[in-house]
Formats: structure tokens, sequence, C-alpha cells
């Protein structure tokens, strides 16, 4: 079973590299990236797009695995962009060894997205 650490590590390297390679082997194929207060509702392959995207100036890090088991886990990061800054607390839900969902909660300071 992939530990979330290391979908962390495949979307952090993602952002830097804008290789979504990795992170696409580790979500299955219904993934959905769900975002509360944005009100995101991605598939798969729009979070990858986002990732990949040349305009993208996300960087995240300071992972903090709160919970986690075979079904989710439970996280807290650091997000930063040109144009926002601040903590994201994330749940992932695991579905035959990958991850099907990701739903984030964010504490932002600075702007908003």
């Amino acid at each position: 079973m992939v530990a979330v650490s290391e979908v962390f590590k495949a979307w952090q390297e993602g952002l830097a590299n804008k290789d979504t390679s990795r992170l696409a082997e580790l979500l299955t194929e219904d993934f959905r990236f769900v975002g509360v207060m944005s009100g995101r509702n991605n598939t798969k392959q729009e979070a990858l797009n986002i990732v990949a995207s040349a305009d993208n100036s996300m960087a995240i890090d300071n992972l903090e695995v709160i919970y986690e088991n075979e079904e989710v886990g439970v996280v807290l990061h650091s997000a930063n962009s040109s144009s926002n800054h601040g903590k994201v607390m994330a749940v992932y839900t695991k579905k035959d060894g990958k991850f099907s969902q990701v739903t984030v909660m964010r504490a932002v300071t600075g702007g908003m997205d």
C-alpha cells in the first residue's frame, strides 16, 4: 500500500519539475481532487494538468502526517505560490493500493486563489 508521504513527494516533485509521471502512477483512474474552500472538483487528468502547468508557481513543503492507515491519510503541509501562502490540511482516500481522492481544506495567509 502506497504511503501518503510517497504521494506527497510525487506532488512536490511534479510541481517543481512540471513532470507528473510519478504522480499519475499513484492515483486511481477515477481520482478526484476536491478543494473545500476553492470549490474545485478536478478529475485525475485535470489535477495532473494543473501540476504540470508552466504557469503554476505552487510549492509544497513541511509535510506532517497526522494519521494514516490503509484507507486514509490526514496531513498538514505548507503551500506557497505567487498569489498566496499558508498551511494546508488534506485528507487522502486510498483504494486498491493507490489514492482515489484528496480533499483539501486550506488555511491561507495572504491572498486567495
